[in-house]
């Protein structure tokens, strides 16, 4: 990996663009190579004073305008370059890309809208359960540059892969998983189809010794897609149900179907159905992502906070027998909610709390298509406490509260991390 940045570096003025996590991590990759003529920073945020001295920072709103002052510029997932690639005159790259150009060949590479968090993490664990040579990075919030001088000629690599990694890609994993695709991402992409292409370059660039387990409502098109398609099934996994395995803790029809992509995969690997059920069995859920918070006064209490679609919101009702309660709103990024407008009254919830922005234009399009005694059960409240108090003043006992938002967190919280915490916090657990 070192000889690839030196050899790209090598006399040129190279550009860390975003210094958050990942920016940090390329920098000092660079840093240890050495050999560029300079070794700038750009961000929209004030950068640690420290590093002024000895490299150029460039920061506020006009901070994208200097990248074609450098010949090669290291971006971080997520930044929008204000014109298309090709119209720049440097080299625009990322972590991704680059390491994907060298370690492709021993890399499974995640992708989904939703459920690739919990996806590698548990192909992670299993194959680290089963005793094979493995590291895990990527979206996860492992900056991959982190994991180069552990891995060896033999080692696997799980690297979850999320659009904006995806988006300029040129290489690709060996073994690509694509889970599903969704409308999301709107205010960054604009369109559906420019977001789904930057998560299709998963494969795009497999070659025809490549594999791709793929959901089969998602294909390549013809001509697409030169690996091996693997089309995955739930009925692929040698048990029917996570409940016929002791001290499993995934849920929902969603989760099992995950679970079908990490045992196909796993099957590659000569993991035995016996080692791939013990396995599974102590994995932990994520935090998050349909966690399990705990009971209080006879109510139990769910976080999926990472919840941002509605597709994700529906799976998490569906997979909660006891569903009682339903929190929903956050960010408005103008995505599309009437398959939940239109799921939410074939449920048996008692209550379903509209919050934030996008919790107006549920309530909005509820109002409309909903019954008089559906939207007796529709509350609207403005903020996560408020909701949190109504649901424990509320909620019937043996059913579940569960915080399923639909929603990004940006403007009101820091990440979806900081909401599922607060969502903790205020119904004291």
């Amino acid at each position: 990996m070192k000889e690839t940045i030196r050899n790209l570096v090598k006399d040129k003025k190279v550009l860390i663009l975003g210094y958050g996590r990942e920016g940090q991590s390329s920098f000092r990759m660079v840093s240890s190579v050495g050999g560029y003529a300079c070794l700038d920073i750009a961000d929209a945020n004030a950068v640690s004073s420290d590093l002024t001295s000895s490299h150029k920072v460039i920061t506020g709103a006009s901070y994208l305008d200097c990248l074609n002052d450098y010949d090669v510029v290291f971006k971080s997932p997520g930044i929008v370059l204000p014109m298309d690639i090709s119209n720049y005159s440097c080299r625009i790259t990322c972590q991704a890309d680059l390491f994907l150009e060298v370690y492709g060949a021993q890399t499974i590479g995640i992708t989904g809208t939703k459920g690739k968090s919990t996806t590698s993490s548990l192909l992670y664990h299993i194959l680290k359960e089963c005793g094979k040579d493995v590291l895990f990075g990527g979206n996860i919030g492992i900056p991959i540059f982190d994991i180069t001088d552990q891995i060896h000629p033999r080692t696997i690599i799980v690297f979850e892969l999320s659009c904006h990694q995806l988006e300029y890609a040129k290489f690709a994993p060996s073994k690509a998983i694509l889970l599903n695709l969704y409308e999301d991402h709107l205010d960054h992409y604009g369109t559906v189809e420019k977001y789904w292409n930057a998560k299709k370059n998963i494969y795009r660039n497999q070659g025809y010794c490549d594999f791709l387990f793929c959901n089969p409502d998602f294909l390549p098109a013809t001509g697409e897609c030169k690996a091996t398609v693997i089309k995955v099934k739930s009925q692929d996994l040698p048990f029917n149900s996570f409940e016929e395995i002791p001290g499993v803790t995934l849920r929902g029809t969603h989760n099992l179907f995950n679970t079908a992509f990490v045992y196909d995969v796993c099957r590659r690997y000569d993991i035995s159905d016996e080692d791939f059920k013990a396995a599974l069995a102590t994995f932990k859920t994520l935090a998050h992502r349909l966690q399990y918070l705990g009971k209080l006064d006879e109510i139990d209490y769910y976080d999926d906070s990472i919840s941002t679609t509605v597709e994700s919101a529906i799976s998490a009702v569906r997979a909660i027998p006891n569903a009682g309660t339903l929190l929903l709103g956050g960010m408005d990024r103008g995505i599309d909610y009437d398959p939940l407008v239109d799921f939410l009254p074939t449920t048996r919830l008692e209550h379903i709390i509209l919050m934030y922005d996008s919790g107006k234009v549920i309530l909005e399009k509820l109002k409309t298509a909903a019954s008089p005694s559906f939207m007796e059960k529709v509350h609207y409240i403005q903020d996560l406490k408020d909701a949190c108090a109504f649901a424990k003043a509320n909620a019937s006992k043996g059913t579940a509260v569960i915080l399923s938002p639909a929603s990004a967190s940006y403007g009101v919280f820091k990440n979806f991390e900081q909401r599922g915490d607060f969502f903790k916090e205020y119904v004291g657990l």
